[in-house]
C-alpha cells in the first residue's frame, strides 16, 4: 500500500481492508454518537483506573471529534505516520545486514516476506477476504516461533507485530528449542508449498524458505540467553557435582542443562533427526505418535540421553510452550488444506 508516498507491504489481507477505508467517510448520528460515549466512558472508568483513583471524562467537543468525518481522518493519518516512522526504522537497523536476504527488514514479522512474493505474483486473486485472512493467519503462525526469538534479541528488534498471534510464547528460549522450532516451520513452509501451493508460484517459495532457514540459522548462531548465561556462570563456580544434587529440582535441572555443550556435529545430527521426523509428520497427518517421537528426541537431546525421568519432565515441561504452538501450527496447515483455501 502507499502511504505517504512510500511503498510499505503489511499483508494482503490489510491491503483490501484499506482500499475499503480509504473510499469510506463517517456519518453517525446523533443517537450513535451518545451511545458511543456512554461506551468509552464505561470502558475508560473500569475498575483497572478506578482502584488507582483514575476517573477518566469525555468532552462533547472530543466526542463529536471522535465521531466525525475530520476524526477518521485524523485516526487515519495518525496510523500512517505511525506506520511511516516504522518502516523508516526497520531500514535504518537492517542497513549493516546482508541486502540479499529480504528477512533482515522483516525478521519479526518474517511471514510478510513469503505473502508479499504471492501477492506480487497475483496468488490472492480470486481469493475472499476471508480465504486470505485465514492464509496469512497461517503463515503467521508458521514464522511466530522465530519471530518471538528475533524480538528477544535487542539488536533485531525491527518494527511492530504487524499480525499478533494469541498465544503465549517464551520470551528466552533456550538453544535446543530455537532449533526444534525452525526445524518444525521450515518444514511447515514445505508443506504449504508442496501441498498447498500452485505449481506457478513454487519455485519463487521455496527460494525464500531456503532464504528463511539460512537467516534464522544466523539469528540462532548469535542468539544469547541470558538467563542460560547466569546458569553457566553459578555452575562454573562449583566443580564439585554434589552441590546440584543438593538444590531444588528446578534449580538443580536449570544448572544442569547449563552445563551441556553441543558440538556443531551434533547439532547438525539434531537438525537432520527433526527433519526425518517432521518429514513422517507432513506425509501422516496429526499423528500422536510422532509427536511422542519428536517429544523423546527433544528430550534426549536437551538432556545429552539422560535416562533420569525428573530431569526430562523438566526439559519438556520448559518446552510445553513450544510443542503446544508446533501443534496448533500444524493443525491450523492441515485444515488449510482440508478447507481448500488455495
Amino acid at each position: 500500500m502507499q502511504i505517504n508516498g512510500m511503498n510499505i507491504f503489511m499483508g494482503a489481507y490489510a491491503e483490501r481492508i484499506k482500499n475499503g477505508l480509504d473510499q469510506r467517510t463517517i456519518s453517525i448520528s446523533k443517537e450513535k454518537t451518545e451511545e458511543a460515549t456512554a461506551y468509552v466512558e464505561k470502558a475508560l472508568n473500569s475498575s483497572v483506573f478506578q482502584n488507582q483513583g483514575v476517573k477518566v471524562s469525555i468532552s462533547k467537543e472530543g466526542m463529536d471529534l471522535l465521531c466525525s468525518e475530520e476524526g477518521f481522518q485524523k485516526m487515519k493519518q495518525d496510523g500512517a505516520d505511525l506506520f511511516i516512522k516504522n518502516e523508516i526504522q526497520k531500514k535504518v537497523n537492517a542497513k549493516d545486514k546482508n541486502p540479499d536476504d529480504p528477512f533482515w527488514e522483516n525478521t519479526t514479522n518474517q511471514w510478510l516476506v513469503f505473502s508479499e512474493m504471492l501477492y506480487n505474483n497475483g496468488f490472492y486473486t480470486g481469493m475472499t477476504d476471508e480465504e486470505v485472512d485465514q492464509f496469512e493467519d497461517t503463515l503467521a503462525h508458521i514464522t511466530y516461533g522465530m519471530d518471538c526469538l528475533s524480538r528477544s534479541q535487542p539488536q533485531y528488534i525491527m518494527g511492530m507485530d504487524v499480525r499478533p498471534i494469541r498465544e503465549k510464547y517464551k520470551f528466552f528460549q533456550s538453544e535446543s528449542e530455537a532449533i526444534t522450532g525452525l526445524e518444525s516451520s521450515v518444514a511447515a513452509l514445505r508443506y504449504l508449498s508442496d501441498r498447498l501451493l500452485p505449481e506457478e508460484y513454487r519455485e519463487g517459495f521455496n527460494q525464500l524458505i531456503d532464504r528463511y532457514y539460512q537467516h534464522n540459522n544466523e539469528v540462532i548462531s548469535e542468539y544469547d540467553n541470558p538467563m542460560e548465561a547466569i546458569s553457566r556462570v553459578i555452575a562454573g563456580m562449583h566443580s564439585d557435582k554434589n552441590f546440584y544434587f543438593r538444590r531444588s529440582s528446578e534449580y538443580k535441572y536449570t544448572l544442569r542443562l547449563s552445563m551441556i555443550e553441543k558440538s556443531e556435529q551434533e547439532k547438525k545430527a539434531y537438525r537432520q533427526g527433526l527433519q526425518i521426523l517432521f518429514e513422517k509428520l507432513k506425509n501422516n497427518g496429526n499423528d500422536t505418535s510422532i509427536w511422542e517421537q519428536i517429544k523423546e528426541y527433544f528430550q534426549n537431546y536437551s538432556t545429552d540421553n539422560s535416562d533420569h525421568d525428573g530431569f526430562r519432565n523438566y526439559v519438556y515441561d520448559e518446552a510445553q510452550y513450544l510443542f503446544s504452538h508446533m501443534k496448533n501450527c500444524w493443525s491450523r496447515l492441515f485444515a488449510l488444506g482440508i478447507n481448500g483455501t488455495t
